[in-house]
C-alpha cells in the first residue's frame, strides 16, 4: 500500500505544481516509476527531482488524511480512467487531504494507506526517456527507502574492500581503474600486434620443415591468448603460405586447458578443414562456428584432450604441435 499511495501523491505533485500528467505506473518488485507524458523538449533535470522530492516528503510530514469515498456512477461525469466496459454502477475515489482542500482526488479500486505519514518518505530514484519523448521516473516508497539504504550501505562496504579505499572516494577508484584497464589494453593489442607475426612465421617454418612429400600440419595452443589472438594468427600464416606447392592444414587454439576458448583452422584445402573439425569435435566435444575460403572459426568448452588431435591423416605421431 505505501508504494501505491506514494504514487498518488507523486501523481499528485507532479500534475499540479510541474504540470506532467501520469499516464501509466508500474509496481515493481524493488522500485516503482509512473510514466510521464512529455515532449522531447521536456525535461527533468536535477534539480527539479530534488524539488518534486522534497514537495512530496513535505506532505508525507504533515500528516494529511488518505480517505475513499463513493459516487453513483454517471456517464457525464465519469472520469476517463474508467474502463469503457465498465457497469458497475458506483465510482470509487481514493481522496489526499482534507476534504475540499484535497491536493489530490482519482477514482481507484486499489487498497490505501490512512494518512500521507504512513508512507514514512519517498525517494526518486531518476528518470529514463522513453516512446515519444515520455519520461519514467522511478521511485521508492517507505520500507523501500530502508531496504534500498540497506543493500546500498552493504554494496559502499563491499566495494571498499574491493577498491581499498572510503565509500566518498570510490568513484574516482573506478574511474582510475577503468584509466588503467583502457591503457593495458592498448598495450596488450600493440604487443599482440607485434606477437603475432613472430607465432605464424614459427608455423610457417614448422609447416615448411616437414617436406613436400605428404601433408604438412600443425597444432598450436596459446593458453594465455583470446578470439583475436588467434584469428590474427590463422590470417597471417594463410598469408604466408599462400601459394605453397604441398598440401597443408593448421589448427590454431587460444584458452585454457580447462575452459577452452577459440579455435582456428586454416588450410590449403576445405576437405582437409572440414576433416579436422570432425575430429576436434571427437576428441573435444561441440565445436561451434563455421568458415569459407580456406580458413574456420570456432569454440570448444574444453581444450584438455587437445594435445592427441592427429591431422596428418596417417599415425597420431606425425605432424608438429606447439603449446605456449
Amino acid at each position: 500500500m505505501q508504494q501505491h499511495s506514494g504514487q498518488h501523491l507523486l501523481s499528485a505533485v507532479l500534475r499540479k505544481d510541474w504540470g506532467l500528467e501520469t499516464v501509466s505506473w508500474n509496481l515493481g518488485a524493488t522500485v516503482s516509476h509512473v510514466e510521464l507524458k512529455a515532449s522531447k523538449e521536456q525535461a527533468l533535470p536535477q534539480g527539479s527531482l530534488d524539488a518534486i522530492e522534497s514537495k512530496c516528503n513535505d506532505v508525507i510530514f504533515e500528516a494529511l488524511p488518505i480517505s475513499t469515498s463513493v459516487v453513483e456512477q454517471v456517464a457525464a461525469t465519469c472520469p476517463s480512467s474508467v474502463p469503457g466496459d465498465y457497469v458497475g454502477g458506483v465510482i470509487r475515489h481514493v481522496e489526499i487531504g482534507v476534504a475540499g482542500a484535497a491536493i489530490d482526488r482519482n477514482a481507484c479500486c486499489g487498497t490505501h494507506l490512512e494518512s500521507t505519514a504512513q508512507m514514512q518518505v519517498l525517494k526518486l530514484a531518476g528518470v529514463d526517456r522513453i516512446r515519444g519523448g515520455n519520461m519514467r521516473l522511478f521511485f521508492y516508497v517507505g520500507t523501500r527507502v530502508r531496504e534500498y539504504a540497506e543493500a546500498s550501505l552493504v554494496r559502499d562496504r563491499r566495494l571498499a574492500g574491493l577498491l581499498s579505499c572510503p565509500p566518498e572516494s570510490q568513484c574516482e577508484a573506478v574511474e582510475r581503474s577503468i584509466k588503467q584497464a583502457k591503457a593495458s589494453l592498448k598495450a596488450l593489442k600493440s604487443l599482440r600486434g607485434q606477437l603475432v607475426p613472430l607465432v605464424a612465421h614459427d608455423l610457417r617454418n614448422q609447416l615448411v620443415a616437414q617436406g613436400v612429400s605428404r601433408r604438412q600440419t600443425t597444432v598450436y595452443h596459446c593458453e594465455d591468448g583470446d578470439g583475436p589472438f588467434a584469428s590474427s594468427v590463422g590470417s597471417e600464416l594463410a598469408k604466408l603460405m599462400m601459394g605453397a606447392n604441398s598440401e597443408w592444414l593448421a589448427v590454431i587454439a587460444s584458452g585454457s586447458k580447462s575452459d577452452g576458448g577459440a579455435l582456428v583452422v586454416v588450410g590449403s584445402k576445405e576437405a582437409s578443414i572440414t576433416e579436422a573439425v570432425e575430429r576436434l569435435t571427437l576428441l573435444l566435444g561441440p565445436c561451434k562456428g563455421g568458415g569459407s575460403h580456406g580458413a574456420w572459426r570456432g569454440k570448444a568448452a574444453s581444450f584438455a584432450q587437445l594435445s592427441k588431435l592427429d591431422l596428418s591423416g596417417q599415425s597420431p605421431a606425425a605432424g608438429s604441435s606447439s603449446v605456449i
